[in-house]
């Protein structure tokens, strides 16, 4: 993944993220207020609406039962019901009510007037079920006519008014009439009683027809209550507008639209003309209130807030347009939007264009060190002298010049330093020499007088010579001295005569000081370099005599073989050991010594010699346990490419642990 994705990806995370989120957060925080505000002011309609047609369905109810109680039409009831007990108006008629008397005519005419804007008819009707007169709305709407002729008998009333025992006015069910809703409020007349009589029988009943629709309509088109439709500009807007706020009733005892603003839609099916609306007009019939969103047929969602008015079994929702007072809502977050992806993509432009610059720098500074790398010292960097790059260019720049510096000076004192190491190894191969030619004399002075150890004794000085010849001609040959660098010419060898040799040199004339077992086979042949390989031994020996010390102790040398065509011989000792951290950190590197005396280049050079012939230098060390050394080498020489399996065991010679350690 490149700089510049990496960029783009984390400003998008931080930038364009925080900022859309933001934008949604107001917008929907805009568009909740306007719900909020829509519904309180639909809910306020909705309720003002029913208290507006209750207050006039009360109005009425209370001018009837005073109707109903007018002692002149008690009278003229208990009389009615008399003639007709007494046999007048056979067939159905009923004589008195061509004689309505001209007191009860203007009660029914003064409250018909005073009733009228919503009144159809006030029908006064005899214990039968049957109208004694009616007050008709007449044809011109203007003014009522009292009617006594009746081609239909049938007036719709409820029946429980014969039964009550107290003036109340019963509503019955909102019906369809050709004028359109009606309401109809019954109440009773009861007879006057004389003195005396607790109970008093009904005589009569009046029934208002009250024109629900008009009621309806008076009520939608009142003003609104104060304050809702100031609560805010949205909310004024939509009660400006008639088309944006609606209100619907519905009959919830059938599919009946009651009223609706539009009136082309009142007095059909809700079904069939507003199928949109069938979710909220279910839960409204169902008896619920609460709010409810909607599709309307003209396009844009609406918000209805609907509630059951008592005991007309009606609903009455309010509907406000909701597509309007959200739209600048919804357009100030499409501009807050695209504002804030445009300063975004400023921002990320600006970003880029840096980013750029110091990507190129880096790009430079990175060739500049890739060519470094590679040797190229007299590489320089150049970056743009403004770029935040410009301090890491100089620090390479820097580095190039001293290491140009330190090479130099490495390259001068490399040979000086060769030099030195050459003649420490030489002067640790003299030490060695000299040391066994010192044991060689010390036996002398107490041997000298046995013939046979005069001959081993002149044998020895004539190898001894020998060995002092190769080390000083090694520094004439710098290049053979260090085993490393000259891959030297094998053959195959046996090992246990130079093995015997170098303990009959070194080892053999401290025996009365150190017990010396030796463990070898008849024959041991390896493919090394004999002068190369008895130097290894003999310094394993000498150094294994020398970390026992004058305290004495067990000198133990085995030889055998291993799987692979492998030779082994080890070197162990009684010493003081060392320890882990030692072994694993400085016991290969030269001029790294744990005795007193020396300069740390014995191992250091026998694992070089080893590892030339193709073997390996293996150590096992304790501190206070002893060490054991053990050279692996090949018996054979292998083809290029061969491969050489690692030994997992040795001999039974070789398995023996350290003396003390545990098996």
């Amino acid at each position: 993944m490149t700089l510049r994705t990496k960029l783009i990806i984390v400003f998008a995370a931080l930038a364009f993220v925080p900022l859309i989120a933001l934008s949604v957060i107001e917008y929907c925080a805009g568009t909740g207020a306007v719900e909020s505000l829509l519904r309180e002011h639909a809910s306020e309609r909705a309720s003002h609406m029913a208290r507006d047609v209750e207050h006039v369905l009360s109005v009425h109810k209370s001018r009837l039962l005073e109707l109903a109680k007018s002692q002149p039409l008690r009278e003229y009831a208990r009389d009615s019901r008399a003639a007709a007990t007494d046999g007048q108006g056979a067939g159905g008629a009923n004589p008195p009510g061509h004689n309505v008397p001209e007191a009860v005519a203007a009660l029914f005419s003064a409250y018909a007037n005073s009733n009228g804007e919503y009144l159809q008819a006030v029908t006064c009707l005899n214990p039968a079920g049957r109208p004694l007169f009616r007050l008709n709305r007449s044809d011109s709407g203007q003014g009522f006519t009292v009617q006594t002729d009746f081609v239909s008998n049938q007036v719709h009333y409820d029946e429980h008014v014969w039964s009550a025992s107290a003036a109340t006015a019963l509503r019955s069910k909102v019906s369809e009439e050709s004028y359109g809703a009606a309401l109809r409020v019954t109440a009773p007349v009861f007879d006057p009683l004389p003195e005396g009589e607790s109970a008093a029988p009904v005589t009569a009943a009046v029934v208002a027809e009250v024109m629900l629709g008009d009621v309806l309509r008076e009520a939608d088109e009142t003003e609104e209550p104060e304050g809702a439709a100031d609560a805010t500009a949205t909310a004024a807007s939509s009660s400006s507008h008639p088309s944006r706020r609606q209100m619907i009733v519905l009959d919830n005892a059938s599919d009946t639209i009651v009223y609706h603003t539009n009136r082309a839609l009142s007095h059909q099916a809700a079904s069939t003309v507003m199928p949109y609306f069938a979710d909220l007009a279910a839960r409204m019939k169902a008896g619920e209130s609460g709010f409810g969103f909607y599709e309307a047929s003209e396009g844009g969602q609406r918000l209805a807030a609907f509630r059951q008015a008592d005991g007309l079994g009606l609903s009455l929702a309010a509907s406000e347009d909701y597509a309007a007072p959200v739209a600048p809502v919804r357009r100030a977050f499409y501009f807050g939007l695209m504002l804030a992806l445009a300063a975004g993509l400023t921002g990320l432009a600006l970003l880029l264009v840096t980013a750029g610059r110091e990507t190129h720098d880096i790009e430079a500074v990175a060739r500049g060190a890739s060519a470094i790398a590679a040797g190229n010292l007299d590489q320089r960097i150049e970056v743009s002298a403004t770029g935040e790059t410009r301090d890491l260019a100089e620090s390479f720049n820097q580095m190039s010049d001293r290491l140009r510096d330190l090479i130099a000076r490495e390259a001068e004192s490399r040979q000086f330093q060769s030099f030195l190491r050459i003649s420490a190894m030489v002067s640790h191969d003299l030490k060695n020499a000299i040391a066994g030619l010192s044991m060689l004399v010390t036996n002398m002075e107490r041997q000298f007088h046995r013939e046979e150890f005069r001959a081993d004794a002149i044998e020895s000085l004539r190898e001894a010579t020998e060995k002092l010849k190769r080390t000083v001609a090694r520094l004439s040959e710098p290049a053979r001295s260090l085993s490393g660098e000259y891959r030297i010419a094998a053959r195959p060898t046996d090992l246990v005569p130079i093995i015997s040799r170098v303990l009959a040199t070194n080892a053999e004339p401290s025996r009365p000081l150190y017990d010396i077992e030796v463990h070898l086979p008849d024959k041991l042949v390896a493919t090394v370099e004999p002068d190369r390989i008895e130097n290894v031994i003999e310094n394993l020996v000498i150094n294994a005599l020398e970390a026992m010390g004058a305290k004495g102790g067990c000198l133990t040398v085995e030889a055998g073989t291993l799987d692979g065509d492998l030779v082994f011989l080890s070197v162990s000792d009684t010493g003081v050991g060392m320890n882990e951290e030692f072994v694993r950190t400085r016991l290969f590197r030269p001029f790294s010594t744990t005795k007193n005396k020396g300069i740390g280049l014995g191992l250091f050079t026998c694992r070089e010699i080893v590892e030339s012939h193709g073997g390996r230098l293996e150590v096992d060390s304790r501190a206070g346990a002893g060490t054991r050394f053990r050279v692996v080498l090949p018996s054979r020489l292998f083809n290029s490419g061969e491969r050489r399996e690692r030994p997992v065991k040795a001999t039974a010679a070789a398995r023996n642990a350290l003396p003390g350690a545990p098996e």
